[in-house]
């Protein structure tokens, strides 16, 4: 029965072989290691060790020991690096990918938002800033009242809103053919369409992709953070006015 270094059984005894002493079950035997002063021992692991410097060259290299060494010595030992990982973020605001840590949470946050790119609403990580910007469109409130006559319906953003309107479905009766009309005869449509393009008639002025409608135009600037035009703000003004 192999139960570790200096542990033995032997002919019925369950032996301490570092202090000579025998036991009738292996209970009786643990017990002894626990509550010895002779020798150190590691519940997690149930393992003898000679001296205290041992013990600690064992929690230093097992696996099955994670320390936080921030903590006051000693410091609390987890089963699992996660468990680890998360009492450092917590509690020393330390950022794991970066090995920083920062004297308050508010710190972390804010490294984590401009490095990391977290989403502070949800707790959620993104691999770029613009994944991050798509994805707050999602707790956006919808405050946006739609630009018809007479209708209530509220969106989330403005391409939401000329969905609705190229939709045909609006109180206001407004439709794409509408929508195109006030794109097209704004004074510097010249900047995003194509005259005479039926098809994809709307273009980005900053990278040039093409859309065929005026809202997909939108929902792509409202997601390409380096797309963003003045010429499309003043449009979206323009088409509050005369729809």
């Amino acid at each position: 029965m192999d139960l570790g270094p200096y542990l033995e059984y032997d002919d019925g005894y369950y032996v301490c072989t570092l202090c000579q002493r025998y036991f009738n079950s292996k209970n009786a035997l643990y017990s002894h290691c626990r509550y010895t002063s002779y020798h150190e021992w590691c519940e997690r692991c149930f393992r003898v060790f000679r001296a205290t410097q041992a013990k600690e060259a064992h929690l230093e290299a097992s696996s099955s020991h994670h320390i936080c060494r921030r903590c006051n010595d000693p410091g609390p030992d987890f089963e699992s690096y996660l468990e680890l990982k998360i009492h450092l973020e917590q509690y020393h605001h330390h950022c794991s990918p970066c090995d920083l840590y920062y004297r308050t949470a508010a710190g972390l946050q804010q490294h984590d938002v401009s490095h990391h790119n977290l989403c502070i609403e949800c707790g959620e990580y993104f691999s770029n800033a613009n994944n991050l910007r798509m994805h707050k469109q999602t707790h956006d409130p919808r405050n946006l009242t739609c630009y018809g006559y007479n209708c209530l319906r509220t969106f989330k953003s403005f391409s939401g809103m000329l969905i609705h309107l190229e939709s045909g479905s609006c109180e206001s009766g407004a439709t794409k053919d509408d929508v195109d009309d006030v794109a097209r005869s704004f004074y510097d449509s010249w900047e995003y369409m194509e005259q005479g393009d039926d098809d994809r008639p709307y273009y980005c002025p900053k990278c040039g992709a093409s859309f065929s409608k005026l809202s997909a135009l939108y929902q792509h600037v409202e997601d390409v953070l380096n797309c963003e035009s003045p010429v499309l703000d003043d449009l979206e003004w323009t088409i509050e006015c005369r729809i």
